[in-house]
């Protein structure tokens, strides 16, 4: 799909990382943008900063009636939605085990949840307008074995796969509307910070940054190891989101930030085919 200004996105996720990056490029091409984020204070500041080209409104994506709201002020400020990015996320980790149910739930309800109901209340008018295209942000952790994240992986791995079936459905019946799943590895957002902090060795740590307890950092050792390593090839977000519009107008169903790191993805499906006696 061609971006075009005078065009009205919708970006879920738009107080920091990778929906603010989104919205910011798109308003520099000219496009309209509603931003949406629970966290209201950085989300004004985000619209504040974009200027009058965006709308700020407040939505926990978990709640249907909010997302509708979403929409129904779209409509109102600008009269038309042309694309919508579901790029709302959230995680949590420790052994699966431990996760409480709330935790799961939660995670469930935003990552996996805030695409449903993004798809539910946008697709149909994106099909009436006989255009349109959605976005939505999965993670190469939901193509690969995510040890100690498993709600956040299991819930990347429901986003491609609804995806997936959500492309085949309009390939049929509208084909004028596309579908992109994004699979970013290490981007430069507040949530792998805050992960990549906590892989960082005590003594390089500042004093007041948040720390797990030795023993747990002990088993947790080879898992850290690897985030140290995916650190050192984080992206700023503004260059994952100039992927990521690329995708769109190419019209590519899979897009990922980090193809180099996509091997992962590969060694779990040849495992997964060998398993099941067929040849790789």
């Amino acid at each position: 799909m061609k971006l075009e200004a005078g065009q009205v996105a919708v970006v879920t996720g738009a107080a920091n990382g990778i929906g603010a990056a989104i919205a910011a490029a798109l308003v520099e091409r000219g496009l309209r943008v509603v931003v949406a984020d629970i966290d209201s204070g950085a989300l004004t500041k985000i619209a504040t900063e974009l200027g009058d080209r965006a709308v700020a409104v407040p939505t926990d994506v978990a709640d249907i009636e909010q997302v509708r709201a979403l929409a129904d002020r779209t409509l109102t400020e600008f009269g038309r939605i042309d694309l919508v990015f579901n790029n709302a996320g959230m995680g949590t980790g420790g052994p699966s085990w431990e996760v409480t149910p709330a935790d799961w739930n939660r995670v469930w309800a935003v990552n996996v949840g805030g695409v449903v109901n993004g798809t539910h209340v946008f697709t149909p008018h994106l099909i009436a307008a006989g255009q349109g295209h959605i976005v939505n942000t999965a993670s190469l952790a939901g193509l690969a074995v995510g040890l100690f994240g498993a709600p956040y992986a299991a819930s990347k791995a429901a986003i491609i796969s609804l995806s997936e079936s959500l492309r085949g459905e309009l390939d049929l019946l509208a084909p004028n509307v596309g579908v992109t799943v994004v699979c970013p590895g290490p981007v430069d957002t507040q949530m792998f910070r805050g992960l990549a902090e906590l892989a960082t060795p005590p003594e390089d740590r500042a004093p007041e940054a948040e720390a797990l307890p030795p023993e747990v950092m002990d088993k947790l050792a080879p898992m850290m190891a690897g985030v140290a390593e995916m650190a050192k090839e984080m992206i700023p977000a503004p260059r994952a989101a100039e992927i990521i519009l690329g995708a769109v107008e190419s019209g590519k169903l899979y897009e990922t930030t980090h193809p180099e790191m996509a091997a992962a993805a590969r060694a779990r499906i040849d495992t997964i085919l060998e398993s099941f006696g067929t040849p790789v």
